[in-house]
């Protein structure tokens, strides 16, 4: 488990613990302050393995279940396993300091969880178990050994709490911090797994758990004073979303034993996320926003924006799915409250062609920009997911989601 860190701050991993570590793999006196340009690459491997072996054997052993056998891990050029009777998918995602997320802002602990958590999400989204974990490490020398620790710590608790185990990677020398995580999960060989491409005409839109308290807590950790207008409580669970999402893994594999086949994961916001799948499948969408899951501290919280989070804020890592009405009321009935109904899909081309479409300027982006929002971002022209208000008028949102190349939300 991670070592107790303060809020907004990276403390060391517990001295004892670390001085026992350290004094195994290398001769240079500890300091609780040590970098890595103090200890060397293999040494730092060592390490980083040492932390999690306990743990990560447990893991492994539990895979055994989904006929994975792990043959070579950790120590040699390439990692080694067999796998019976499965269909497998991988997925890969990167942090990166400044773009993802700020050193002097992200405590360790949550930045390993969230680093494996949004890998997670993926593979949950395509209703499979997550299996076998790649982890790459571009590292400064200024880095503190003790956060990298804690940080796999924070991995290794994200794997204990939805699946898989670490089995090799890499760590290279760069001026930028990043993490990058490659992750593989699987499902029975005869079944099929969940893709953003199978939405129909007719079918209903569901969304797992809550939206918009992910990036309610990032505006109040970018944000001070806001964070101090708000009750400790509302604080700690909207941070606590940003910093620890959950993946849904056990809602992913329980929606794809029912028969849904469509759902992606809810990484850069709802609206953004919906369109790429109305995009892979070819239709358009309809959302009403009174059906929206948010919860009390959300709305609390941001009594005037509330809605615009949950609509575009990104990283909640929920799953969006779309089904018959058949299939939706027996998911329903198997998840109860973890999934809401929020919408329909209708014909369309994907982008924004058919009814209702309407243009991206509609949506309102950030300042500094002269282009169109589609020229800007790369978008079709028009939308193709429409949000109604209770009366049934259209409504402009305040966000598209996040873009990673123009590096802003929408």
């Amino acid at each position: 488990m991670c070592s107790p860190e303060g809020n907004g701050r990276m403390l060391s991993a517990g001295p004892d613990l670390a001085r026992l570590e350290l004094s195994v793999v290398t001769d240079a006196p500890y300091n609780a302050s040590m970098l890595v340009r103090d200890i060397g690459e293999f040494e730092l491997i060592a390490l980083l393995e040492s932390r999690i072996r306990g743990r990560n054997r447990v893991q492994i052993e539990k895979l055994r279940a989904l006929g994975v056998e792990v043959e070579l891990e950790i120590g040699d050029d390439a990692a080694a396993w067999t796998q019976r009777g499965a269909r497998v998918v991988s997925t890969t995602d990167t942090m990166v300091e400044e773009v993802h997320f700020k050193i002097d802002t992200t405590p360790w602990c949550e930045l390993g969880w969230k680093a494996m958590a949004s890998n997670l999400s993926d593979v949950a989204s395509m209703g499979c178990s997550p299996t076998l974990a790649l982890v790459t490490l571009g590292l400064r020398g200024d880095i503190p050994v003790s956060g990298l620790a804690n940080m796999y710590d924070g991995m290794m608790d994200a794997c204990e709490y939805a699946g898989g185990a670490i089995i090799g990677g890499d760590i290279v020398r760069s001026d930028t911090f990043f993490v990058t995580v490659a992750l593989e999960g699987v499902c029975d060989a005869g079944s099929h797994v969940l893709s953003r491409g199978a939405a129909q005409a007719g079918d209903l839109i569901g969304v797992t758990g809550h939206l918009g308290c992910s990036a309610g807590g990032l505006a109040l950790l970018l944000d001070a004073e806001a964070g101090r207008r708000v009750s400790d409580e509302s604080r700690t669970h909207l941070t606590g979303a940003h910093n620890r999402p959950l993946p849904r893994v056990a809602e992913g594999r329980a929606l794809r034993e029912i028969g849904v086949r469509c759902a992606m994961d809810v990484s850069d916001g709802l609206t953004a996320d919906l369109g790429k799948l109305c995009a892979a499948s070819g239709v358009s969408a309809v959302v009403e926003a009174d059906r929206l899951p948010a919860d009390a501290y959300l709305k609390k919280a941001f009594p005037n924006r509330w809605r615009e989070l949950a609509l575009g804020g990104g990283e909640d890592y929920e799953i969006v799915f779309t089904t018959n009405a058949g299939i939706m009321e027996s998911a329903s009935e198997r998840l109860g409250e973890r999934i809401s109904v929020i919408g329909r899909i209708e014909d369309g081309d994907g982008m924004g062609g058919g009814k209702g479409g309407h243009p991206h300027p509609r949506v309102k982006y950030g300042a500094g920009s002269n282009l169109p929002p589609s020229k800007e971002r790369g978008l079709p022209e028009s939308s193709p997911v429409r949000i109604l208000d209770t009366d049934g008028s259209e409504i402009e949102i305040g966000s598209g989601g996040w873009d990673h190349f123009a590096g802003r939300h929408g």
